[in-house]
């Protein structure tokens, strides 16, 4: 009976969790919200031991391929750590709007000033 007891209550603080929101950063939201991109990474570690955070690397790399041809703004980073006894798992995850419009009116602009250059000489 005794080890029935102890069995249920390791049980139940083995898979007990806790999740927690590091840190939220957020850029400017732009007016034209078309088309949402979104990212996720994240490490499982075990007893706290992170050698180094190179997992994130991927995350803009990500983004990017979902918006080859435009700008990504309105970018929301979230840093998560949900947390079991002794295994910690680090969730970021970053979303954010493929904006087309910005991109042609900058190459708009490069077009009509290499144009006045071509002109003045």
């Amino acid at each position: 009976m005794m080890f029935k007891k102890m069995f249920f209550i390791l049980m139940a603080v083995a898979f007990t969790g806790c999740a927690s929101v590091n840190s939220v950063s957020l850029t400017p939201i732009p007016a034209n919200r078309s088309k949402e991109v979104r990212a996720e990474v994240s490490r499982t570690i075990f007893l706290g031991f992170n050698f180094d955070n190179d997992y994130i690397n991927p995350l803009v790399d990500n983004l990017k391929m979902q918006c080859p041809n435009g700008v990504i703004t309105g970018i929301l980073t979230k840093d998560e750590v949900i947390s079991y006894v002794l295994v910690f798992t680090r969730r970021v995850v970053a979303t954010g709007y493929c904006n087309l419009s910005q991109v042609s009116k900058a190459q708009q602009k490069r077009s009509s000033a290499s144009e006045e250059q071509i002109l003045e000489n």
